[in-house]
């Protein structure tokens, strides 16, 4: 794009040579009228003075030669059509190509013709009397080209003092906008230490000084903002609270770490619509509500996490405006109860799952003992018999106990320390422990192991999640099944055991990590398990600060994924 002092040097240039033309063109026609005007004016006067000499003088004939002889123009007299005087000068090539036409129509008035003479005819007829003079015009071509020359030479002379002017209108006026426009477009992006240097000529001075005002007070306010940013997220980020700020018009605007660890597996939310930002509709309903009631709203609502069921005391307060007549937005404060609502549950579930889980082998050891002590105890076969269930009870109270011990210690977790662990090379191991188990079952596992990846855990708890994860797998796949393990190095380290089971219902994929619960009870208690297994996988994978998922689909099997930090 051309600049603006180009622009208006080429315009003015253009302006003065449009006007220089326009001013030469007229000035030509006015010049060539006013010399035609001047000498039709001559020659009439010429043409009066010769008709009085031919109607008053009787030797007319000798005066008009004399005329003719001092006159440079041509005469031709002529009377009812017949010639009485004509100048020697005057042939009949000429009479028969210039005169011919106006002699023979019997015109009078002023006539021009070109030639190489440049001369002009007057034609003047009175009382019978028709007198031709041809005289000669002055020469309006050299005349214009003079004209011209002056108008060119007065041209070249006015375009440099043009270039000059424009030049210092540029230097006085347009440089210093063009400084304040720049200046102005740094501060749009946000460059607040511009500064103009101010300027001495009267009408842009002024400019620079409010540039320069307006850049420090942005400066000044851009620097307060920063401060109560900063403050504003420290105390966000610290708060040990989901908390998003959303706009009256429903943008989120402030997203705090402990949200988006919570709720988004650490991704940061930049903006958008909190329609689109929260998956949960029991937290929509209450925003919605917050702007539509303008009052603030509090609840316990409890949200459904992959595998994981968790409360939160949720609060949505309005932000309204000082006079409190306008909607500013909404704050949503989002506190997780989780551990509090399960302590207050496992208080109530504890003594009836334990108290059942022990009523079954108690009731079993009272019975046998009872029948032996009546009698059985004489037979040999009867006696063995009623001690190995005796055993095998006295065994699953051994182990549920046992169970119940490490539980409580992995809920401490004051005791695990992480550190870096092969988890490669201890998947491999644990399938070589669980391998004897596969083979009565004709159970194929199949491997897919990314070498060296390399998790934060603790070995011997690490070996535990894998193999209640194996056994699992193995205690609840057909004969001749196959079941597929994976080690897969990623952004984290990331364990899957797939099996080819009898599946786990969708209502049921939530509550399997719960103490106790079974999916299919009778043949769970066949097996041995006490329904603490996974329950105790879901608090060893938390205590590494991890994070367990379940897919799983009905009579086609199930897949456990184990999400660990990477060393």
């Amino acid at each position: 794009m051309r600049s603006f002092t180009n622009r208006l040097f080429t315009s003015l240039v253009a302006l003065m040579i449009l006007s220089f033309l326009l001013i030469g063109f007229f000035l030509s026609n006015i010049l060539s009228e006013q010399i035609s005007k001047t000498k039709e004016a001559e020659l009439e006067r010429q043409a009066e003075q010769l008709i009085e000499v031919l109607k008053n003088e009787d030797r007319y004939l000798q005066k008009i030669k004399d005329y003719d002889r001092v006159s440079l123009k041509k005469v031709w007299i002529e009377k009812d059509g017949k010639t009485l005087f004509k100048s020697d000068t005057i042939d009949d090539k000429q009479i028969e190509e210039v005169m011919a036409p106006w002699i023979s129509h019997n015109n009078a008035g002023f006539y021009r013709f070109k030639g190489e003479n440049n001369e002009a005819l007057l034609i003047y007829r009175e009382d019978g009397y028709t007198i031709f003079l041809i005289d000669r015009l002055t020469n309006l071509e050299g005349l214009n080209k003079t004209i011209w020359q002056y108008m060119f030479l007065t041209l070249a002379t006015a375009i440099p003092v043009i270039f000059f002017l424009v030049r210092y209108i540029n230097r006085t006026y347009i440089a210093p906008i063009r400084e304040v426009t720049y200046a102005s477009r740094l501060l749009t992006e946000g460059n607040y230490k511009v500064r103009v240097p101010e300027s001495t000529v009267t009408e842009t001075k002024e400019l620079y000084i409010s540039t320069n005002r307006l850049a420090r007070t942005l400066q000044t306010l851009n620097n307060e903002q920063k401060l109560q940013r900063n403050r504003l997220e420290t105390t966000l980020e610290n708060i040990p609270s989901a908390i998003l700020m959303i706009d009256k018009k429903g943008q989120v605007v402030i997203v705090n770490d402990n949200y988006n660890e919570t709720f988004n597996k650490g991704q940061q939310i930049l903006s958008g619509h909190f329609e689109d930002v929260i998956r949960f509709p029991s937290v929509k309903q209450m925003i919605k509500e917050a702007m539509r009631a303008e009052k603030p709203i509090n609840k316990t609502i409890d949200i459904q996490m992959a595998v994981y069921r968790k409360y939160f005391d949720a609060a949505v307060v309005p932000v309204l405006s000082r006079r409190r007549r306008k909607l500013e937005g909404v704050v949503v404060v989002l506190h997780d109860i989780t551990k509090l609502k399960s302590l207050e549950q496992m208080r109530k579930d504890f003594v009836a799952n334990v108290s059942h889980e022990l009523k079954t082998p108690i009731t079993s050891i009272k019975g046998f003992s009872e029948t032996l002590l009546d009698g059985a105890k004489n037979d040999p076969e009867t006696l063995d018999m009623f001690l190995d269930i005796i055993l095998k009870e006295s065994n699953r109270i051994q182990g549920l106990v046992s169970e119940l011990l490490e539980l409580s210690k992995i809920e401490q977790s004051s005791h695990i320390i992480l550190e870096s662990v092969n988890m490669s090379r201890k998947a491999l191991s644990c399938i070589e422990v669980v391998e004897p188990l596969a083979a009565k079952k004709k159970i194929v596992i199949e491997t897919r192991i990314d070498e060296d990846v390399i998790v934060l855990a603790e070995a011997s708890k690490l070996k535990q999640v894998i193999i209640n994860l194996l056994s699992n797998a193995i205690n609840y796949s057909p004969e001749g099944s196959r079941i597929k393990v994976s080690v897969i190095d990623g952004k984290q380290g990331i364990l899957e055991v797939s099996d080819e089971g009898m599946g786990i219902a969708k209502e049921e994929q939530t509550r399997i990590f719960e103490r106790f619960y079974r999916v299919d009870k009778a043949r769970s208690r066949d097996s041995g398990g006490t329904g603490l297994g996974l329950a105790i996988v879901k608090h060893i994978v938390e205590a590494f600060d991890g994070v367990i998922e379940v897919d799983s689909e009905l009579s086609k099997g199930s897949t456990f994924r184990v999400y660990l930090k990477k060393s």
